[in-house]
């Protein structure tokens, strides 16, 4: 990889139509007050445009400038992964080590197997920092070593190396491990050897109550119960200081001085420059960050030879469609960050107290009602037999005025007839005393089977106990976990996003998804069919449909007893399907039990 001799490159400035077509993307954006803040863009190092637009504060006294200073959101995160990536280039740690390995007082069996490595990958198994502990304590996180009690004596989410989920606590931990191996605090090693080095002399973690001039307050419009009408100041959110994971301030210039010192391995040998970018041996080396959280968003792209830089004090996505809008212009192509890769749970979660609502019927499927960006309410399918987050009509994004932010390939269990759907940003999603914020969700372009307004798995409510009351006709959601010792808790695994658990089908293991979406009672792959004793030859009793695929349903009925977990039902009729890979347990089972879901951790529990 050659370096970019970025000092010698002439900048060619931008023609005036795109100068102006910038202009007047960002101009309508700020104009629908969905907008505030800073838009640079910088051609081979250089910047050709950098504007500013809105207001610093809530009273809208002080105008945002081209050097105000913003909240990046976890963009922090790559300031700790430059830090590990110095580190391990100077040999005084490995991306194999162990956390134990610097952190021998780490309060949780897992520090012996989590290597630096799955932390920085978000392969860890460990959680979030944001939670009930946090909002009683973010006031007073000063400290690296403040913000570990919040995770660390938290269960793993899964077994470290076995699936990926994005994790603020994981970052932390890499910051304490920073700390351990340079003799610094975080703060110092990063101000010593990224930022001042560079002369990134408006780049630092700021506490929240110090006197930091030119810093903009993010003007948010996320409340406890939902969107509020009006935008309010988000410091009564904020930790008190930013942490590894994120929080800290910089402006543009600084993060186009980071980009482009980056681009020219001034930080890191160049073979740690490529990990950085996301592989050791990268040809090309583009960047598509982003940060948010209420009353904050940033973004840095880097595709040479352009570096875009956008900055907002408002609610994601702000900053995010501006940089989606601003790329075609530029000639480049949409950055689909979200494409092939699994969605994440809601980034915001809040619950002023325990959740009840109807839960109705589409066929066989649990239907709720729920807001979506304030507006409805609509009718969401629960299926648990959905790995995503959310899918929601086509007509609903489009009335919600949803931008696109990505895409997505989606499909059924079956692997076959995969199509790729639309994403887009979702702000807020409110059921009963539940609000949950910040995600993306799939649109559906199809007519829903169902006919309701979209489909809700279990990763929306990935902090909550779920609950379906079948025979109550109630639908639950709760703080708190499900206890494995009660011998009702059946542990599951997750690995494609759908509950799968293992049960005994006359005295043979089969593995079944617990799918609220099906209307089976027990329904297993046909090939299996002959092992099993039946009361004679599975035979076409009717036909089947997911969104991409049309099969036929074959039945029999059991000889012997299925038992799943300590429940058995005696002589079941069994359906087969040859297009699935495994079986599942759908609504004719569910239907006798309360059935609660403890996502976080990943325990299910049936009830009479």
């Amino acid at each position: 990889m050659k370096k970019l001799a970025l000092a010698l490159l002439l900048a060619v400035p931008l023609a005036a139509q795109d100068t102006n077509a910038i202009v007047a993307a960002v101009d309508k954006a700020a104009a629908e007050d969905r907008f505030s803040g800073v838009v640079m863009l910088a051609k081979n190092g250089e910047p050709q445009f950098t504007r500013a637009w809105g207001y610093a504060d809530p009273a809208k006294t002080t105008p945002n400038r081209i050097d105000t200073k913003f909240n990046l959101g976890s963009i922090n995160k790559f300031f700790t992964k430059v830090a590990i990536g110095q580190l391990a280039a100077a040999g005084k740690l490995s991306l194999s080590d162990t956390i134990r390995k610097y952190l021998p007082d780490y309060p949780s069996p897992a520090a012996d197997k989590i290597t630096i490595e799955q932390l920085v990958e978000h392969r860890s198994g460990l959680g979030d920092i944001f939670g009930p502990k946090f909002s009683t304590s973010h006031a007073k996180l000063r400290t690296l070593a403040d913000y570990e009690p919040l995770f660390a004596s938290e269960p793993l989410q899964f077994e470290p190396g076995t699936q990926q989920k994005y994790s603020n606590a994981g970052y932390v931990v890499l910051g304490l491990i920073v700390e351990k191996v340079s003799g610094q605090s975080y703060y110092d090693y990063v101000r010593d050897h990224i930022t001042k080095p560079l002369g990134m002399n408006d780049t630092a973690s700021w506490a929240i109550d110090e006197n930091v001039p030119n810093r903009a307050t993010g003007l948010t419009k996320r409340g406890p119960d939902g969107p509020l009408p009006e935008r309010h100041a988000n410091t009564n959110t904020l930790p008190a200081r930013g942490s590894s994971a994120g929080g800290g301030y910089s402006t543009a210039a600084d993060l186009l001085r980071f980009a482009n010192a980056l681009l020219a391995d001034k930080l890191l040998p160049m073979r740690w420059t490529n990990w950085v970018f996301g592989d050791f041996d990268a040809k090309q080396r583009n960047l598509g960050i982003a940060g948010g959280s209420p009353g904050v968003n940033a973004v840095v792209e880097i595709e040479p030879p352009y570096t875009l830089v956008v900055l907002s004090n408002f609610d994601p996505p702000s900053a995010q469609e501006i940089g989606q809008a601003l790329r075609p212009l530029l000639g480049l192509k949409e950055m689909h960050r979200a494409a092939g890769r699994a969605p994440e749970p809601p980034g915001e979660v809040m619950i002023s107290g325990p959740t009840e609502l109807p839960l109705e019927f589409a066929r066989h499927v649990p239907v709720i009602q729920a807001k979506v960006n304030g507006k409805g309410p609509f009718r969401f399918a629960v299926d648990t037999g959905f790995a995503g987050v959310m899918m929601i009509k086509a007509e609903i994004a489009k009335q919600l005025g949803l931008a696109v932010a990505g895409e997505v390939t989606t499909g059924d269990p079956s692997g076959k007839n995969a199509h790729t759907s639309q994403q887009t940003h979702v702000d807020s999603f409110d059921a009963g005393n539940v609000h949950l914020g910040d995600f993306l969700a799939g649109v559906e372009g199809e007519p829903r089977l169902d006919d309701t307004d979209g489909v809700v798995g279990l990763k929306m409510f990935n902090e909550l106990l779920v609950t379906f009351d079948y025979p109550g006709k109630k639908f639950g959601l709760h703080g708190g976990k499900l206890m494995p010792s009660d011998s009702h808790v059946l542990k599951y695994q997750a690995e494609h996003g759908i509950p799968n658990i293992d049960i005994d089908v006359a005295g043979q293991k089969v593995s079944v998804d617990i799918d609220a979406g099906s209307p089976s009672m027990l329904s297993l792959p046909l090939s299996i069919a002959k092992s099993l004793p039946l009361d004679g030859e599975p035979r076409v009793v009717g036909h089947g449909r997911t969104m991409t695929n049309d099969f036929d349903v074959y039945a029999a009925t059991l000889k012997g007893e299925a038992h799943i977990g300590d429940i058995a039902v005696s002589n079941p009729q069994l359906d087969f399907v040859d297009i699935f890979p495994v079986g599942n347990i759908g609504s004719r089972f569910l239907s006798a039990y309360v059935v609660t879901f403890d996502p976080a951790n990943q325990l299910v529990r049936f009830a009479k």
